[in-house]
């Protein structure tokens, strides 16, 4: 079975529309799903912690001033 980051995401009320965080959160390497997570993200293997973290680095950097807040949830 593959690991797997899966990402809800709360949208904010700043002027970054939610196809464009769409966008920024799919250039991550994240996929659109539907249902009770907004994207996953597919490991080739078992992440680290520390790769983990740095891709919720990666998510506030692309997220930086949308108003967006997001909860990760890793495991296989």
């Amino acid at each position: 079975m593959a690991w797997k980051t899966y990402l809800v995401m709360y949208f904010g009320t700043k002027e970054v529309g939610v196809a464009e965080i769409a966008r920024r959160v799919e250039d991550l390497g994240f996929k659109t799903t539907f249902g009770s997570v907004d994207f996953e993200y597919i490991w080739n293997k078992q992440p680290t912690k520390e790769e983990v973290f740095s891709l919720g680095d990666k998510l506030v950097k692309a997220l930086k001033d949308t108003g967006a807040v997001f909860n990760l949830d890793t495991h296989d």
